[in-house]
């Protein structure tokens, strides 16, 4: 077996044991024995630790480090593509004609977005781990720069806000929505990757006060099921936003065309 494909086997196994086991141990039970005996038992692979150490690994420390990081890769771990279908779905049925159309259209977004979203963070079998492993890293950070750990830390969360960037600022121009002065998209995303890790947490511990919400929110007053995330993005949203060319009661507009333009075409601030 090549050193990359030996590699990438152990980082598997040492991610499998780590998934398995959770976190109350942090990696100190993920020794190059037990891998050793997973990799030879369940993958047929018979493996030493002259053909590890030294070779690819400089130690077992070095090895933790790599399988933390393999664990901090995104893999799609925060549900994106799920939420972006769901949401691209609400708007093609949206009336988008009149201001109340076009308000009711924001509300199933988030609704059914959001819903997606917390199937999809709930359902991988990584993310628990992975939302966990971010909060221990994050107390690192300042002493840990440039270590393996604190890169994929900080990539990780990265790439999560870009990935909401996009899915908020394509909502917005959809549906004519704009940014109210002085906040911009990168703050609402930020705010929305910390509602859904809180979430996911809260899900495990009282799922029962997290979903199953009835609001009427539907056609003529119909009730429809949210969750306390969807709740909670709706608020960050219009806390955030308004509709363009909604009357001015709706919140403070902007006092000149700059922040976002004079059309109903929205211009989100991506900073």
């Amino acid at each position: 077996m090549r050193r990359d494909e030996m590699r990438e086997l152990l980082i598997e196994v040492g991610l499998d044991l780590l998934i398995e086991e959770g976190l109350a141990l942090g990696t100190e039970r993920l020794t190059f024995k037990r891998v050793f005996e997973r990799a030879a038992v369940e993958r047929g692979v018979r493996v030493t630790n002259a053909s590890v150490i030294g070779r690819i690994w400089a130690d077992m420390a070095d090895y933790q480090a790599d399988v933390l990081a393999a664990a901090l890769s995104n893999d799609d771990i925060d549900g994106l593509e799920g939420t972006i279908r769901a949401a691209a779905q609400a708007l093609a049925v949206a009336d988008l004609t009149t201001v109340e159309g076009r308000r009711a259209a924001t509300a199933e977004v988030i609704r059914v977005g959001c819903a997606a979203h917390i199937d999809s963070v709930t359902r991988v079998r990584k993310a628990s781990i992975n939302i966990g492993l971010r909060g221990l890293s994050i107390s690192r950070l300042p002493t840990d720069v440039g270590t393996p750990t604190s890169v994929s830390v900080r990539r990780a969360y990265e790439e999560f806000a870009v990935r909401w960037d996009f899915v908020f600022a394509q909502a917005f121009e959809v549906i004519g929505i704009r940014l109210r002065p002085g906040l911009t998209i990168r703050q609402l995303s930020m705010l929305a990757i910390s509602l859904t890790e809180g979430f996911a947490i809260w899900d495990r511990v009282e799922p029962t006060m997290t979903r199953y919400i009835l609001r009427p929110t539907g056609p003529d007053g119909e009730k429809q099921e949210w969750t306390l995330f969807s709740l909670g993005v709706e608020a960050l949203v219009w806390q955030f936003t308004e509709l363009i060319d909604a009357p001015v009661a709706d919140g403070p507009r902007p006092s000149d065309g700059s922040e976002t333009g004079g059309s109903r075409r929205a211009t989100p601030d991506h900073r």
